[in-house]
């Protein structure tokens, strides 16, 4: 699709009635179609509201000089789109200024949210401002001379300017959004632009502030990073295992005993990123899934991801209830830390995912299946690394048995919680005498045994791969047979 910004340059009318009276909100005449947008600032919805250089110059100045817009957000519904939360990304933003014949462009501009997107034509994803509303907002302002008493807008572009604009002559504002890689479902689809048009209007501080606080729309939106949340500046991103896949981590609980070795008493996604600035790492950043829980054992699970000694930073979790944008109570957590990120992101499994009357979640072959619980971390270094001092993909995601008191870890690791058996007994290996190990890292398109079904007999060439050090049959995850497991597809456990 096209995406060319058309310029023009309109020039203002005599002074309006709005200067040296009240700043309120004006709605412009312009709107962005089919994804671009050029905004005559001195051309309103309402010509009798038409503003005039005295008037963008009192907006600036109210607004701690910047120019602030609301954007009505009206997009069809893709992905997870629907009338209470939709929205749009912005790929750029300029203003153009024009004073006594210069020409000033100001290309820097924020929002209160942003996503993890990849444009069309590529995977990666990169971090963009978007804009996120809903329909039939009615918003009722402070002031009921605002052009925005009564409409739906509900998103807001700010635009730092550092001269008076008294004196312009021209205000154009340029806009071009994002065109996503839809086929990789949401995010992308989500905030992908349709046939429809965005309204946008110039807004005072009042209304600005209003609508920062009300945030229509953005808690059913899909991977929304507040900039409460990351807040390190990053010009790229790069994720493990990819920007739109997980590692699963499956493990047998009973340690150090083999016991049914079904590999489904917890089943845990998670992915990492790393926000790249000047080619080091200034955040971090986690999302994960619960996707089964097979045991009669509660644990927590952590995620430890070896750093520094002299590493230090802090962040954020998340913990959302299943298939809800609803945090658990007590969330989101702040929280600090040097050294190692070693975080615990599930604590008691056991009531985290349940089904009523039953002891097990989605690992019995005649039990409907149900979702789990989403979580997430965001953290800002103190100082930026190097990519290299960081541990390799795929960490250490571990777990702490509450019932047994034993950790476990992947083979190569050792236990790391005080308060441990393994700790207290100096137990360590993660392997039993024939050399099977008690957690596998496997891709997302696995599927756990059902209960008490053996990893080798849902996986037959998973004996060979453990009998040779895991040299021969590394494919072995991808041969299962398909009346031993649990059919629990990446599109079920993946709900957001």
């Amino acid at each position: 699709m096209n995406r060319i910004i058309v310029s023009a340059l309109l020039f203002a009318v005599s002074l309006s009635p709005l200067a040296n009276a009240e700043v309120v909100s004006v709605q412009l005449k312009d709107t962005i179609k089919q994804g671009v947008g050029s905004i005559d600032l001195f051309s309103a919805k309402q010509k009798k509201n038409d503003l005039s250089a005295a008037d963008l110059e009192a907006m600036r100045l109210e607004n701690s000089g910047a120019l602030v817009f609301a954007v009505d957000v009206n997009e069809a519904a893709n992905g997870t789109e629907k009338a209470s939360s939709q929205g749009v990304a912005i790929e750029a933003a300029v203003l153009t200024i024009v004073i006594g014949g210069t020409t000033s462009t100001f290309s820097s501009y924020s929002t209160p949210t942003e996503s993890m997107l990849a444009k069309i034509g590529t995977t990666e994803r990169s971090r963009y401002y978007t804009l996120i509303g809903q329909t039939g907002s009615s918003l009722i302002t402070p002031s009921s001379s605002s052009d925005l008493n009564g409409t739906s807008y509900d998103a807001l572009i700010t635009i730092p300017v550092n001269i008076a604009l008294d004196s312009a002559t021209s205000a154009m504002l340029d806009i071009t959004l994002l065109e996503t890689n839809t086929s990789l479902g949401d995010p992308e689809a989500f905030y992908d632009f349709t046939a429809g048009f965005e309204d946008v209007a110039l807004v005072s501080v009042e209304d600005s502030t209003y609508l920062a606080a009300l945030v229509p729309g953005q808690d059913e939106a899909p991977l929304v990073i507040t900039q409460g949340q990351v807040q390190n500046g990053t010009d790229s991103w790069v994720y493990y295992p990819s920007s739109v896949e997980y590692y699963i981590a499956a493990y047998e609980d009973n340690y150090p005993v083999k016991s049914d070795y079904d590999f489904n008493d917890l089943v845990v996604a998670y992915r990492v990123g790393y926000g790249m600035e000047g080619g080091l790492v200034s955040s971090l950043i986690v999302y994960g899934y619960i996707i089964a829980r097979g045991s009669g054992y509660t644990h927590d699970w952590y995620l430890h991801i070896g750093l520094p000694d002299d590493a230090s930073g802090t962040g954020t979790l998340n913990l959302f209830k299943p298939d809800s944008v609803e945090q658990v109570s007590g969330y989101p957590k702040s929280f600090s830390q040097s050294g190692s990120f070693d975080q615990r992101f599930l604590k008691g499994t056991k009531s985290l995912m349940q089904i009523p009357g039953l002891e097990f979640a989605n690992t019995e072959a005649s039990e409907s299946l149900i979702k789990g619980h989403k979580f997430s971390a965001a953290f800002d270094f103190d100082s930026p690394l190097d990519l290299t001092d960081i541990a390799q993909p795929p960490y250490d995601p571990y777990l702490h048995v509450t019932n047994t008191g034993y950790e476990i870890h992947l083979p190569e690791h050792a236990s790391r919680l005080g308060v441990s058996v393994n700790s207290s007994e100096g137990v360590g290996g993660f392997k039993n005498e024939q050399g099977y190990p008690f957690v596998v890292i496997i891709p997302e398109d696995w599927e756990p045994p059902l209960e008490r079904v053996d990893l080798g007999e849902a996986y037959s060439t998973f004996l060979g791969y453990v009998s040779s050090s895991g040299e021969q049959d590394t494919s072995w995850y991808l041969a299962p047979a398909t009346n031993k497991i649990k059919g629990i597809g990446k599109a079920f456990w993946k709900w957001d």
